[in-house]
C-alpha cells in the first residue's frame, strides 16, 4: 500500500507535469493567413497562442476591412465612393467618409511637397497609357489589378487581358496634352473638419499608388486592436511589421532588386513596427516596338518614366505614405529623389541602371538599416 506522503508526491508530480504541458500548449506561435484583394494577394503572419485569435476570425475581419477599402477607394469599381466623387459636380462639396478624405489629404500633402511630380489627379494619364480603369468593366472581375501589382502576382486571365488591351500604338502628342490638361492636384480640396471633398476642375483622383498601402495599415491597426502586437501584414509586396517574433528576433524583409537573380533578395533589412514599400520599372509595363513603357507616369511630361532609376524601396512609419513616396521617387529618379529624401529625412534605397548592370545609393535615413559589416 502506498504511503500518504508518496501519494502526495505523486499527485504533485502529476499536477506539475500537467502544468508543464499546459504551459507548452499556451506558448506563442506564428499563425499564417492568405487571401486575395485589390487584384493581388495578401498575407498575414501573427503571433498568438494556439487557442487564441482564431485564424478564421482574423481572416474574416481582414477581408471585411479590405473589401471596405475597395468599396471606398478603388477606381476599378464604378460605384465606389471615390468614383462617385470623380463624377461629382464641379465646385460642389462632396460628403465623404473620414477615411477617404484623410487619404486624399495625405496624397495632396505629398503632391504639394513634390510640386506635382507626384500628383493624386494623374488618373487621366494613367488611363491614357493603358494602366488604369478606363475599361475596368471589361477586365476579369476578380483580377482588376492596381497599377503597382507585379505580373507574378496577377492571375493568368488578367495577364492575358493586359496583353490584349495595352495599346498597340502609343498615344499621340495631342492625346497626351489633352489628358495633362485634366491633371492638377491644386484643383482638389480636402476638408477634413467637415469630411468633404471638392473638385474645382474636371480632374480624376486616382489613389492606386497609396490605397494598397492604406489597406495594409488598416489590417495592422485591426490586429493591434485585437491585442496582437507581433505581426507582419503584406499586400502585393507592401509590408507592415509589429513587435519582434516570438523568439525575440525582428522581422527580416528582402528587397529583391530588379535583377531578380534566382530568388535571393539583393538586400535584407530588419524592421520593428515599421513599413516597407517598393516600386520598380520592371513591375508593370508594356512594350511597343521593343521599347518598354512603365506604369509610373510623370505628370509633368505626361509620359511613362523609364529613366535611370530601376527600383526604390522606402521605409516609413506607415505603408500608405511609403507606397506613395516610392512612386514619387520613381518619377524623380535617383539623383533628385536622393536630394528630396535627404531633405525630408526619408529612408530610401535607390537602385539604378548603369552600363555595367545595377548600382545602389541610400539616403542618410536609410543607412542605419543596412546590414552591419563584420
Amino acid at each position: 500500500m502506498l504511503s500518504k506522503s508518496y501519494k502526495r508526491s505523486l499527485v504533485i508530480g502529476l499536477l506539475l507535469l500537467a502544468a508543464g504541458f499546459y504551459a507548452m500548449s499556451m506558448r506563442p506561435t506564428l499563425k499564417h493567413i492568405r487571401g486575395q484583394t485589390m487584384g493581388t494577394t495578401y498575407s498575414i503572419t501573427y503571433t498568438a497562442t494556439p487557442f487564441s485569435h482564431s485564424s478564421d476570425d482574423i481572416k474574416k475581419k481582414a477581408d471585411i476591412l479590405l473589401e471596405a477599402v475597395n468599396d471606398s477607394m478603388s477606381t476599378y469599381r464604378n460605384d465606389s465612393e471615390l468614383m462617385q466623387f470623380n463624377r461629382s459636380e464641379i465646385g460642389k462639396p462632396f460628403k465623404a467618409s473620414d477615411e477617404l478624405v484623410d487619404l486624399v489629404e495625405r496624397s495632396l500633402v505629398i503632391s504639394r511637397m513634390s510640386d506635382g511630380v507626384y500628383d493624386v489627379t494623374v488618373g487621366p494619364l494613367v488611363n491614357l497609357w493603358g494602366f488604369g480603369p478606363a475599361d475596368a468593366d471589361k477586365q476579369p472581375a476578380a483580377n482588376a489589378a492596381n497599377a503597382s501589382s507585379s505580373d507574378e502576382q496577377k492571375a493568368p486571365e488578367f495577364i492575358e487581358w493586359m496583353l490584349k488591351n495595352y495599346p498597340a500604338e502609343l498615344p499621340s502628342d495631342e492625346d497626351v496634352a489633352a489628358a495633362r490638361a485634366k491633371v492638377g492636384y491644386q484643383f482638389v480640396i480636402a476638408d477634413t473638419r467637415n469630411n468633404q471633398l471638392t473638385r474645382n476642375k474636371d480632374v480624376f483622383v486616382d489613389l492606386s499608388s497609396i490605397a494598397k498601402g492604406y489597406g495594409v495599415d488598416k489590417v495592422a491597426y485591426m490586429l493591434e486592436s485585437e491585442g496582437i502586437k507581433s505581426y507582419m501584414v503584406e499586400i502585393g509586396g507592401e509590408v507592415k511589421v509589429g513587435d519582434p517574433k516570438p523568439d525575440g528576433t525582428p522581422w527580416k524583409l528582402g528587397i529583391r532588386g530588379p535583377a531578380m537573380a534566382g530568388n535571393k533578395p539583393a538586400l535584407i533589412v530588419a524592421l520593428e513596427r515599421q513599413a516597407l514599400a517598393t516600386s520598380g520599372d520592371y513591375l508593370n509595363y508594356f512594350e511597343v516596338d521593343g521599347q518598354k513603357y512603365s506604369h509610373t507616369i510623370n505628370p509633368k511630361t505626361g509620359h511613362p518614366e523609364m529613366g535611370r532609376l530601376a527600383e526604390v524601396a522606402v521605409i516609413h512609419d506607415n505603408v500608405a505614405e511609403a507606397d506613395a513616396l516610392a512612386t514619387l521617387f520613381m518619377v524623380l529618379g535617383d539623383k533628385e529623389g536622393l536630394k528630396l529624401a535627404n531633405r525630408e529625412g526619408i529612408a530610401a534605397h535607390f537602385t539604378y541602371h548603369t552600363d555595367k548592370g545595377y548600382e545602389t545609393v541610400n539616403s542618410d535615413a536609410f543607412i542605419p538599416y543596412l546590414p552591419k559589416q563584420n
